[in-house]
């Protein structure tokens, strides 16, 4: 069971980089718009903590460093990207769906940090 959690989380975390990779500029866009600084920095920062975390949690490699690591930044992500209490009328339930798969993921992420 806990190679089928490594696994699943790792990929999740390296599809998504690829996602952010495909979608650099409305990301970017999109960070900016949210004040975030520096979002031709920070993104791709993002981009290689996802990728490098989603790698060792599939490689077993520092498994639970690279579970905090990636914690660290779902949080950060979760709370000023998906704050849905924030969000319009019309981007409400996505932010919110959003806001609790990240809620969700952050849950396995400890959990794999405690094994």
């Amino acid at each position: 069971m806990l190679i089928a959690a490594r696994v699943v989380i790792g990929l999740f975390y390296i599809v998504m980089g690829l996602g952010l990779i495909k979608d650099f500029a409305p990301v970017t866009e999109l960070m900016a718009s949210r004040g975030i600084p520096a979002p031709g920095i920070l993104l791709p920062l993002t981009i290689a903590i996802w990728f490098i975390g989603g790698g060792a949690l599939l490689a077993n490699y520092y498994r639970k460093q690279a579970s905090l690591g990636l914690l660290v930044v779902t949080i950060v992500v979760t709370l000023v990207i998906h704050n849905f209490w924030s969000a319009s009328p019309e981007q409400f339930a996505n932010e919110m769906q959003h806001f609790l798969k990240n809620v969700a993921i952050c849950g396995a992420l400890l959990a794999l940090a405690a094994i």
